[in-house]
């Protein structure tokens, strides 16, 4: 996924009571402690969520419960005197972080110093019916050429796909994301790419819903990034069902499933065509490698709300024995639900749901984070915006049973802020997380930020010292280091 959307939408949010400091809450015994995986050769973070499965979770351990607390800032980007806004998060490969900005710009930095290596811009869109604009929100996935054998880094930008040469940033080919339109920012490229088998998925959606367009999945060729299918959320004629998140897939690429936008309607200010049908909007979908449409699941009507749709990127987990299949696939709803199904078939209903966060307070605070799932312990992260029932935090992140989703969840941990953005673990038992909106107005002292937390208590292990940025991109665990990309205050290298 990228980040929310509908900014126009968030008008009417005085009055939200503030914050008090943050606490842990402890719900139910605690579960064992996560213990050191297998150390893996491979410590890249290459794609979003770290791979098309969107684990979240790094085969790093430089981090450890132990040693966490001492974490300290190596580097910070940009220099002094100079601004980025980063909502994207950053992929790091064999030496190198690439990452791209609001400005457009998209950049590669040494890992070991944070000096830049190369830049390549990207465009923005035009400054449409959000009366914003926008470069690259989406995060850039970074693995050899099928055919060439050549590193290559694939990037959203604000309306074309790019292959870049991971070494000197050189356009390989572009390809623009849907139909070509005279409406200013009537599509984005929200959906950071998914590449897996020698195919690309990436979602198409509008910028922000004014206007709505006609939601789907494209599909390119890796190589050449020709475009080898699209499937639509909904019927030929009608608008609605974005794909602002992130398609996930098997790891043989044979099967892939994406979380879907809402349906457009005219009490939410849209201006719907004559017959419009919602199609798959709001919904989890099952498609083959193809594109082929397989089976949908679409949350009740009595579950669905102002603004409730999907916006995080769905997440494979599961399993049984060594949970080396991952057997469900889950996403978080802006109604504050997480939903877990069978992954092949869907069915009729889901598995199991867990209501871990309060409605969306349209896109001011939303359950848009991914789950994180830790295959080799078989345990599931999940995090949000407000707790229920709490007038006073913002955020949580939680463990739930990954088989039942039964509340209360095995630990939760309270946050001042939203978390929006998704979490990521590394193989030591840390969790690193940051916080975007805190309600309004915050009381003094509330202020948003990025945490790291023992993964098998919730423990609060550090508060990382990133200034009061807000915080939408993922942290990442990649080669002895967690990267932390903030909107104002840079892209920050700590160390433990």
């Amino acid at each position: 996924m990228s980040k929310f959307r509908r900014f126009t939408r968030t008008r009417t949010l005085a009055g939200i009571s503030g914050l008090a400091a943050v606490i842990l809450l402890s719900h139910g015994a605690a579960a064992a402690a996560a213990g050191p995986h297998a150390a893996a050769p491979n410590l890249d973070w290459p794609a979003y969520l770290h791979g098309p499965q969107h684990s979240s979770v790094s085969p790093d351990q430089a981090f450890t419960t132990a040693n966490a607390g001492s974490a300290t800032q190596k580097w910070h980007w940009p220099p002094a005197g100079q601004s980025v806004v980063l909502d994207a998060s950053p992929t790091v490969v064999a030496g190198t972080v690439y990452i791209g900005a609001q400005s457009g710009e998209f950049y590669a930095l040494n890992a070991a110093t944070g000096a830049q290596l190369w830049k390549r811009a990207l465009g923005t869109n035009a400054q449409g019916g959000c009366g914003r604009v926008r470069g690259v929100s989406a995060t850039a996935a970074v693995l050899p050429d099928p055919v060439t054998g050549t590193s290559t880094v694939y990037v959203s930008g604000a309306r074309n796909l790019y292959a870049l040469n991971a070494a000197t940033g050189a356009v390989v080919w572009k390809t623009q994301i849907g139909p070509t339109t005279t409406t200013p920012a009537a599509y984005y490229n929200w959906s950071s790419p998914t590449v897996v088998a020698g195919h690309i998925y990436v979602g198409l959606s509008s910028e922000c819903d004014f206007p709505l367009i006609r939601g789907g999945v494209v599909e390119l060729d890796q190589h050449t990034g020709k475009v080898l299918h699209t499937w639509y959320t909904v019927p030929q004629g009608s608008i609605g069902g974005s794909v602002w998140s992130s398609v996930l897939a098997s790891s043989t690429g044979s099967d892939v499933w994406v979380s879907t936008g809402n349906e457009c309607s005219a009490a939410f200010g849209d201006t719907c065509p004559p017959g419009n049908q919602v199609g798959n909007s709001l919904s989890i979908v099952h498609l083959s490698a193809s594109l082929a449409f397989l089976q949908a699941w679409q949350v009740p009507s009595s579950q669905q709300c102002a603004d409730c749709d999907f916006g995080s990127s769905p997440t494979l987990f599961g399993g049984s024995g060594s949970h080396s299949t991952p057997p469900d696939v889950g996403a978080c709803n802006k109604n504050g639900d997480y939903y877990a199904l069978a992954n092949n078939p869907l069915g009729t209903a889901p598995l199991w749901t867990a209501p871990i966060s309060q409605p969306a307070m349209m896109d001011f605070m939303s359950c848009l984070a991914s789950a994180i799932w830790d295959g080799p312990t078989g345990q599931l992260y999940v995090a949000g915006n407000a707790p229920l029932g709490s007038t006073t935090f913002a955020g949580s992140v939680q463990e739930l049973n990954p088989a039942t989703g039964s509340l209360p969840p095995i630990w939760q941990t309270n946050l001042d802020c939203a978390v929006m953005g998704s979490p990521s673990l590394d193989s030591a038992g840390v969790l690193a997380v940051g916080t975007y909106n805190c309600f309004k107005p915050p009381p003094p002292g509330f202020t948003p930020g990025a945490y790291l937390l023992d993964a098998s208590n919730g423990a609060m292990l550090k508060t990382l010292p990133t200034g009061t940025s807000r915080v939408f991109a993922q942290p990442v665990f990649a080669e002895g280091s967690l990267f932390v990309a903030t909107e104002s205050g840079g892209l920050y290298d700590f160390v433990p």
